[in-house]
């Protein structure tokens, strides 16, 4: 099998990074090379986000850059901007018009998967091509598997696709319908992976509220966490962990609590789909299934085992209606809410949703002063804290290597710690292995997250 070389450049959520692994191993038993330099590479594929209008902007720029830079390899765009029409349109900027990107191949998001298939992907003949997903294809899992990461903290897909509707959200245009994936093909994938070496899985999905709905004989998402500990408990508890990607405040009913106590490695860190806490935001949001006060309940709730616990939330400001009286009250909210971190966007058009056309849109400059205080407010938490963990004994460090470096000899090795925090490694460490929970022990602060040193035996 002769040898071909591909660039690949993904951007988005963590679903879009397993994907792209999944892509890049089929890719690999295929004969092609990976290459980090994509002027040399034959294929260069970018997986897009869409989820805002800098996502777009983000992958027409990449688009531009790469065709400039790789002119002779087949340009292909994938992912959930492939499915919109505005990445490849012409764009005025500052008096000028920037050209169209030319691309070899557009994939959209629905029909990804057909790129596993690819036997030296793309014959040079083939031009813009625009296939269309088979008939059953947005019923169905996508059949994407992993047996590694690029990254020490790999990524596990359970679910993929959305049902609700937010009223700001294109991912149901862009991912269609959920669907679950068989816990039997989630159980055998988290196995290979903790077996390789990895110490530390993100279990994630696109809503995985929605986990179970189109496949009730797979049980809900709670049901699949808890059986899935476990299974893996008796083999890799206290030698790895599990970390939840996102949930709802709606998720955190008593039985959500009791779920995430009776499990042996999932983290004491949660990242909730906040959106906001104004009840009169969260209906125009299309959330109002959900009070934001039910998060406050279950991080009491959680105390009782989780006395310390990672806290971060996604927070959108300058929705259309907003008014001051919304931003106080979300402020007050956050205030009130042991948030360790939290990621704080100005709301972004999204052509096709309900949104889009509501009145009452933000002066963009207003936008980015919203979040600017709502972020100013987090960061007031945060560093409460992160002060806090100067005080415990000890913490276990998951480090953020690169596949291939089995080893390190040299200081500043980052990672994370069981409360999502972000850990520098400073002491040089002779041999500092990929794998593995390293216990370490908080040394001091700097604007990154803590400074750590190894406790105990490596």
């Amino acid at each position: 099998m002769s040898t071909w070389k591909f660039h690949l450049l993904t951007f988005g959520c963590k679903v879009n990074q397993y994907e792209s692994q999944s892509l890049r191993e089929a890719w690999q038993r295929k004969g092609g090379e990976e290459c980090d330099d994509p002027s040399v590479a034959d294929v260069v594929c970018v997986n897009s986000c869409a989820i805002t209008a800098k996502g777009e902007r983000d992958a027409r720029a990449a688009l531009l850059r790469l065709r400039r830079t790789a002119p002779q390899a087949r340009l292909v765009l994938t992912g959930c901007a492939a499915q919109l029409p505005g990445v490849l349109a012409p764009v005025r900027r500052r008096n000028a018009q920037q050209p169209r990107p030319t691309v070899d191949y557009i994939i959209p998001q629905a029909d990804k998967a057909r790129l596993l298939d690819a036997l030296m992907p793309f014959p040079a003949e083939g031009g813009q091509q625009v296939p269309h997903a088979a008939a059953n294809a947005a019923q169905t899992f996508p059949p994407f598997a992993i047996d590694g990461f690029r990254r020490a903290r790999p990524v596990l897909k359970v679910q993929d696709g959305c049902e609700h509707r937010c009223t700001y959200c294109i991912v149901p245009l862009t991912r269609g319908r959920s669907r679950s994936r068989d816990p039997q093909a989630v159980l055998a994938e988290a196995r290979r992976l903790l077996r390789a070496g990895h110490a530390e899985i993100m279990v994630s999905g696109i809503n995985l509220r929605q986990y179970g709905r189109d496949k009730p004989e797979y049980g809900d998402f709670w049901s699949l966490l808890v059986w899935l500990d476990r299974e893996l408990a008796p083999e890799f508890a206290g030698k790895a962990r599990l970390r939840i990607s996102s949930l709802e405040p709606g998720q955190l009913d008593a039985r959500g609590v009791d779920s995430l106590l009776s499990c042996r490695l999932v983290c004491p860190h949660l990242h909730i789909s906040l959106q906001h806490a104004s009840p009169h935001m969260l209906r125009r949001m299309g959330r109002g299934h959900y009070r934001a006060e039910t998060l406050q309940d279950a991080v009491r709730a959680l105390a009782a085992q989780w006395p310390i616990m990672g806290l971060g939330a996604d927070i959108i400001l300058g929705f259309p209606g907003e008014t001051e009286a919304d931003v106080d009250c979300l402020l007050d909210f956050v205030a009130a809410t042991s948030f360790s971190y939290a990621h704080v966007f100005p709301y972004s058009v999204r052509p096709g949703t309900a949104a889009a056309a509501f009145a009452g849109h933000i002066a963009p400059q207003e936008k980015q002063e919203r979040a600017r205080r709502v972020r100013e407010a987090v960061a007031r938490q945060q560093a409460v804290f992160r002060q806090a963990q100067l005080a415990l004994p000890a913490m276990l460090l998951a480090a953020d290597v690169s596949e291939g470096q089995g080893t390190r000899k040299t200081a500043g090795i980052r990672g994370v710690n069981e409360f999502y925090v972000p850990c520098r490694l400073l002491t040089p460490v002779p041999a500092m292995p990929l794998s593995g929970l390293v216990p370490v022990r908080p040394t001091g602060l700097d604007a990154a997250g803590l400074l750590v040193e190894p406790a105990g035996t490596l």
